[in-house]
C-alpha cells in the first residue's frame, strides 16, 4: 500500500513552521537576547518605536512611542541615558552580561560595565534588562530596563507622562 503524500506534506510544513518560528527570535537564550538588543538597539530610546516592535514587550512599546511623538527631538521624560542614568559619560569595556533569574516565562539580566565619566573618574555600575515571554516557544521580549540607581525607565515613562503628557 504505498503512502499518500498528503500526512507527509502536512509533516514537513509543520516541522518548517517550527523551525521558521524558532529562527525568528534573536535568541532562545535572555542572555543572548539581552546582548543582542544592547548591540543592534543600544539607542532605543531615541529611535523610532517601531525599530524594536518584535523586540519590546507591548507596555514598553506604547511607552517609548509616547515619549517618541513628545520628545520631537527634545527633551521629554527621558533626561539621560538610562543605561547609565547619565547625561554626560559613556559605558567603557568589558560589558558582562549574567543571568540573575530565570523562570522560563520571565528571566533579568544583569549588564556590568565600567561608567566613564572622566579620564580619571570612573566606576562600576550595572542596569538590570527584564525579559518576558507569554510561552517557552516564544521569543524574548525586552520589558523594562531598570537603572544604575535602580529606577525603572517604564514607570518612569508613564509616571511623567501621566503627570505631564496630557496636554502632548
Amino acid at each position: 500500500m504505498p503512502l499518500s503524500p498528503a500526512p507527509i506534506l502536512v509533516y514537513l510544513a509543520a516541522s518548517l513552521s517550527a523551525v521558521s518560528s524558532l529562527a525568528a527570535c534573536p535568541a532562545d537564550d535572555p542572555i543572548a537576547s539581552a546582548k543582542s538588543f544592547y548591540a543592534d538597539h543600544r539607542n532605543f530610546y531615541t529611535e523610532e518605536p517601531a525599530k524594536i516592535k518584535k523586540l519590546a514587550s507591548p507596555r514598553l512599546l506604547a511607552a517609548l512611542e509616547r515619549e517618541f511623538k513628545c520628545s520631537n527631538g527634545e527633551i521629554c521624560a527621558i533626561e539621560a541615558d538610562p543605561w547609565m542614568d547619565a547625561q554626560d559619560g559613556g559605558i567603557g569595556t568589558p560589558i558582562d552580561f549574567s543571568l540573575v533569574s530565570n523562570s522560563g516565562l520571565l528571566a533579568k539580566v544583569q549588564m556590568t560595565y565600567t561608567f566613564l565619566l572622566s579620564k580619571t573618574q570612573r566606576r562600576k555600575q550595572h542596569v538590570t534588562l527584564l525579559l518576558q515571554r507569554n510561552s517557552p516557544s516564544d521569543c524574548w521580549l525586552i520589558s523594562d530596563l531598570v537603572g544604575p540607581r535602580g529606577s525603572s525607565l517604564v514607570t518612569a515613562l508613564e509616571k511623567w507622562h501621566k503627570e505631564f503628557g496630557s496636554g502632548l
